[in-house]
């Protein structure tokens, strides 16, 4: 609102309160006019005056507002008529900005149309891509708590090895004892046989050298014979025709004739006097005499035998192979329970059929070797990275070993030695995966063994696998014994 307004205002508020004033006092003078009329003329003298005066200026203000008034009716129709080319502007503005925006949200819709749908699609393919990061991150997480199982394994193992290591040391060293008896014995035979071969040539060059000597006289005694003409007439100093018999008669005294049974005559030649400076006894025969760990017997009439007093008894070896038809499960702890190959998967041999016992006191080699199928049996959840099977063996009865069934490190009275293990590897991760696994170990025996006896008396050699595995079962087990006895 303006100044004048403010002024116009005013004079209105005035204008009516003077009115009032002035109403209210005709009001009073109409009913007091008669008592008062005399003593107040001066008054009204007073206020007629005032009243003619505050009348003049309200017909000037009333003027004054009128005009006014008119100049307001002019701005305001000014004001209108601008007001009505503005209107005009302005929505001739709004619409021409209208239809830009139109034109442009439009143009900004059809432009935004491509964007949205690559923003769409690259939203699926962040959402696809975040599912595939989220079921990685899952399996690398399943990694991490593998990983970090392991190593609890691996230190577990690493101190499980630590405590093994005089164990290890002490098998070590047996083993070493064991092949190093194995070779001097080898070598103990081979040094036999080498002079068995060496005296069997000797006697050989002998034999053929005394054929030679007898193929000689015998030519002698034909070419004495033809010359007799009249035929034998005497034969070791017997003379004459008995019977019309003839008497064969040795006329050389290198050759004696002997009947050592009826219907037989054993011509003996003495022209061989030494052999290798070997002299003839008193009886003029030459003596042979074997050396230490040889014999020698006589094979028929005219047969010698040198032979080793360790020549292997029959059967000198043997293979047995056996097979177990169902799984093997462990528990997965670090001290998981040896299990025994079990009975009843070999050839009976020496009485039983859990595979090879000892049939005498003898000194056997034993190799024993298996070969194991492992396999991820848990179709989901997390699988190991690294898994161990270990073979252990045992020198008793059967019944000893399934009452004494862990390593003689282990805790007292164990009766297993560590033989061969295997790491499995990586590839279990996979579900479903199987792998053969070969295992392997040689061992001396020696002791009371006894024919047809194994289950609680004599011994044999026996195996016993453990593992470190999880969610893994070890599948059929085949086994083989080579076994060679020495002594």
């Amino acid at each position: 609102m303006s100044t004048d307004d403010n002024v116009a205002l005013r004079g209105s508020l005035w204008a009516m309160l003077l009115t009032a004033l002035v109403g209210f006092m005709v009001a009073g003078a109409a009913l007091g006019s008669i008592a008062l009329f005399r003593s107040y003329d001066g008054v009204f003298a007073r206020l007629m005056a005032t009243d003619t005066r505050l009348a003049q200026q309200l017909y000037n203000d009333s003027v004054s507002r009128a005009l006014e008034d008119a100049l307001l009716q002019q701005e305001n129709a000014e004001t209108n008529a601008a007001l009505a080319i503005e209107s005009m502007t302005r929505a001739a503005n709004f619409f021409s900005l209208y239809w830009a925006i139109t034109n442009e949200t439009a143009a900004r819709i059809a432009e935004e149309a491509p964007l949205f749908s690559g923003i769409a699609n690259e939203t699926i393919a962040r959402i696809a891509a975040d599912t595939y990061l989220a079921a990685e991150i899952s399996n690398l997480t399943s990694r991490v708590v593998s990983a970090e199982m392991y190593q609890a394994f691996s230190e577990a193992t690493f101190a499980l090895i630590i405590s093994n290591i005089t164990n290890l040391q002490r098998i070590l060293a047996n083993e070493i004892a064991a092949r190093i008896a194995g070779d001097a014995l080898l070598t103990e035979q081979g040094a036999i046989a080498d002079a068995a071969i060496a005296y069997l040539t000797t006697t050989l060059e002998n034999d053929i050298h005394e054929r030679m000597v007898q193929d000689v006289l015998i030519n002698e005694w034909i070419a004495a014979l033809q010359a007799m003409g009249t035929g034998i007439e005497s034969i070791n100093g017997q003379t004459g025709h008995i019977n019309n018999n003839v008497d064969i008669i040795s006329t050389n005294a290198l050759t004696t004739i002997t009947a050592p049974s009826p219907g037989q005559l054993l011509f003996t030649n003495n022209a061989v006097l030494t052999v290798q400076g070997a002299v003839p006894n008193g009886a003029d025969n030459l003596g042979l005499q074997p050396g230490a760990g040889m014999s020698i017997f006589p094979s028929g009439p005219h047969g010698v035998v040198v032979a080793s007093l360790y020549s292997p008894i029959p059967p000198n070896s043997i293979v047995l192979s056996g097979y177990r038809g169902f799984n093997m499960d462990f528990d997965g702890q670090i001290s998981s329970a040896w299990q025994m190959m079990t009975c009843n998967f070999f050839p009976t041999y020496n009485g039983g059929n859990c595979g090879w016992s000892a049939p005498d006191t003898g000194t056997y080699i034993v190799d024993v070797s298996a070969t194991v199928t492992v396999c991820v049996s848990t179709p989901n959840g997390v699988f190991p990275t690294a898994v161990h099977i270990n073979m252990a063996l045992a020198k008793s009865t059967v019944d000893y070993a399934m009452a004494h069934a862990s390593l003689t490190t282990e805790e007292e009275g164990g009766i297993l030695e560590a033989a061969d293990g295997s790491f499995v590897g990586d590839a279990l991760i996979i579900s479903g995966y199987c792998m053969d696994m070969g295992l392997s170990a040689t061992t001396v025996a020696e002791g009371p063994g006894s024919p047809g006896c194994w289950q609680n008396c004599g011994y044999g050699v026996w195996a016993f696998f453990n593992g470190y595995i999880q969610g893994i079962s070890v599948e059929p087990i085949s086994m083989i014994y080579r076994v060679t006895k020495v002594a």
